[in-house]
């Protein structure tokens, strides 16, 4: 989010004396980073981007107490200069408040007062020049106010008209918004509730508020307006988010609010606003102050020793020193024997753990300032045990060629993802600080992400997919053991599926596989080399194919170039053998059953499929002698005896 601040604003809050360029260097050195410089109506304006958890620091206020914490590590004397805002006076007019009814789940603070007689009158030339210069619109005096205090302190706040909200019986109430309802915004454009977004409503059950984000026509201030209500709410970040996507009404409120704004700043935002009511608008205190605020909520101490400080940095910074940078900050600083114990200012939710000490130390201190270091011993250039990056590559070569689509996706998973991997969910790792509050869980098999590919592009069909990422196993205390395995998963049919598996083993020179599948069940397993490792497993379920193989068994087995077999001294018969089949019947499983029958069957390939007739081509080999047509029948006999007994299948044709 960019902020746009006039350099004579900044200095109402910031007691430096420092030009205009200096100040965007050093500035962008070590924190909010100063984009451009515009020269307008002679005043410098600053163009400052601010990263989006430093909600803090959007607006003057903030980015005046940064500086004054940056300044100073430069040599330029500089200090927050104390914000003066009077205490509200004693209500000189007796207005009743709002009856509001309050929800602590949706709403962690509400703060307002009622204003009267106010008096209508064009924006102050002072204050027009800076929201013109900020590309703010100015309206009148009643309206701007609001602006320009929530650009200045960095929490918004919103003005009713009071006698509106009279007519409909003088009552607020916060609620959550069902489907279909209507509201009408101040500018005048019509919206329907999706449901579950936070509005207020009044005793009817009228939406007069969409809170945090836009103010509706039915309350709003207009050219009638002599009383106002000036109120300040803190609803729920997440719903604030949601409802502002919802409906694509995209205001500074709702980009500062749905960022976790510290309901504390509301105080401060509430008594200059009734100081500029007064002194702008004349306005009169006509009303207590009401202020529901339950959820008040310190902040956790936070420890870190010199230690950690010279473990991340590489470079040793005195605790004072970094005591007196943090102060600067806001944050109330100990040092107890050889640690930092910092509370942080309740504005800074993000410093949470001792690494966001550590950052902040190491920002104000200057990364520019910290030494780069040569490595102590020469880079090293011996590969990685069992990796082997030009197999992984052809692997995704020749999964490319064939035309399947390689994919990336996210290591995290879901709930439902991490329990459709076949382990448990407490068997799985879960993230304490997880990007996304659905992806949180690191997973322990790359089907679920592949098979999610697969349901959001429902109209590619068939579609075939790969991928070679690690998974993810919980090995005790220490870190998770990291397997670096090849996914693919098709709509593509069983058959297609194995085939390909099966050519890219070929492609390895793998010889000794197998895949061994069970009567019944819709997995099978890879079986690689003499020692029937078992390193993959298929599965097909609801007409998707998914197969997993560890890389690093492949690369182990694997080899760059055919061995060569000398040529057998005895021949091998070849003969097709037909069978009828039931449905459903486990092809795979048979086959694997009827190659162990006899040692002189050295190969089983299935050729042809028509209706439920299944075409067998059977090698026969002994190394020691040539075959004959009478020590190929009982073998023959063997397998037609065994398709019908154990698969309830029968022999096309008859046994010579």
């Amino acid at each position: 989010m960019n902020i746009l601040i006039p350099h004579s604003w900044l200095l109402e809050h910031l007691d430096v004396a420092i030009k205009p360029k200096k100040l965007q260097e050093y500035l962008s050195l070590c924190g909010p980073s100063v984009e451009q410089i515009y020269e307008r109506a002679g005043d410098s304006i600053y163009d400052i981007e601010v990263t989006t958890n430093r909600s803090d620091a959007m607006s003057v206020r903030g980015i005046a107490r940064e500086a004054a914490a940056i300044l100073p590590q430069f040599g330029v004397p500089a200090k927050l200069r104390p914000l003066t805002v009077p205490v509200v006076p004693k209500p000189s007019k007796k207005l009743e408040l709002p009856s509001i009814t309050e929800n602590n789940q949706l709403n962690k603070r509400t703060l307002c007062i009622v204003l009267s007689d106010i008096k209508r009158a064009q924006t102050p030339a002072w204050m027009a020049r800076r929201l013109e210069a900020i590309e703010m619109n100015v309206h009148d005096a009643a309206i701007d106010i609001t602006n320009y205090i929530t650009h200045e302190l960095g929490h918004p706040c919103h003005a009713f008209d009071y006698d509106k909200l009279v007519a409909t019986g003088n009552k607020i109430i916060i609620t959550e918004a069902t489907a279909g309802e209507s509201f009408t915004t101040l500018d005048g454009e019509t919206y329907r509730t999706v449901g579950g977004e936070v509005v207020f409503k009044d005793g009817s059950g009228t939406i007069i508020d969409l809170p945090s984000i836009k103010g509706t026509a039915n309350t709003s201030v207009d050219s009638s307006t002599k009383n106002i209500l000036l109120l300040m709410e803190s609803i729920d970040a997440k719903k604030v988010r949601f409802a502002s996507m919802s409906h694509a009404i995209r205001t500074t409120a709702a980009q500062l609010l749905e960022k976790n704004i510290d309901p504390n700043l509301a105080t401060d935002v509430l008594q200059l606003g009734v100081k500029l009511y007064q002194e702008v608008c004349d306005a009169r205190v006509a009303s207590e102050v009401y202020d529901h605020f339950p959820s008040l909520v310190k902040p956790d101490k936070v420890i870190t020793t010199s230690t950690e400080l010279l473990r991340y940095l590489g470079i040793e910074i005195p605790l004072k020193e970094a005591k007196k940078m943090l102060e600067r900050l806001g944050c109330v600083v100990e040092i107890k024997s050889d640690s930092l114990v910092v509370t942080p200012a309740s504005f800074r939710p993000d410093l949470r753990i001792p690494a966001d000490i550590v950052e902040e130390v190491a920002r104000l201190y200057g990364y520019h300032n910290i030494p780069s270091m040569l490595m102590a011993t020469p880079i090293p250039i011996n590969r990685p045990a069992d990796t082997n990056f030009i197999l992984e590559q052809s692997l995704k070569e020749f999964l490319a060629t064939i035309g399947w689509q390689e994919v990336y996706t996210y290591s995290m998973v879901s709930e439902a993802e991490a329990t459709d991997s076949g382990f448990a969910i407490n068997e799985h790792l879960r993230l304490a600080n997880p990007l996304t509050e659905d992806k949180v869980y690191l997973r322990r098999s790359l089907v679920p992400s592949l098979v999610a590919v697969l349901t959001a592009n429902p109209m590619r069909q068939p579609l075939s997919v790969f991928e070679i990422a690690n998974v993810y196993h919980p090995s005790g205390p220490s870190l998770p053991d990291q397997v670096l395995t090849l996914g693919i998963v098709s709509s593509d049919s069983y058959r297609t599926v194995r085939g390909v598996l099966e050519a890219l083993l070929t492609k390895l020179h793998i010889k000794q596989f197998s895949i061994e599948t069970t009567a019944g069940s819709n997995q099978a397993i890879l079986v690689l080399g003499h020692k029937n490792q078992v390193v993959g497993t298929i599965t097909q379920q609801a007409g998707i194919t998914a197969i997993q193989v560890q890389v690093q068994s492949l690369v182990e087995h694997a080899k760059s170039h055919p061995v060569y077999e000398p040529q057998a001294k005895t021949a091998t018969i070849r003969e097709d053998l037909t069978f009828g089949l039931p449905k459903k019947t486990a092809v795979g499983a048979l086959m694997t059953e009827l190659q162990k029958l006899d040692k002189r069957i050295t190969r089983l390939e299935l050729s042809t499929v028509y209706n439920d007739n299944y075409t067998f081509t059977c090698y026969y080999h002994d190394p020691k002698e040539n075959l004959t047509s009478d020590q190929v029948a009982p073998i023959r006999k063997q397998l037609v005896a065994a398709v019908e007994q154990h698969w309830s299948g029968s022999l096309v044709g008859e046994l010579a």
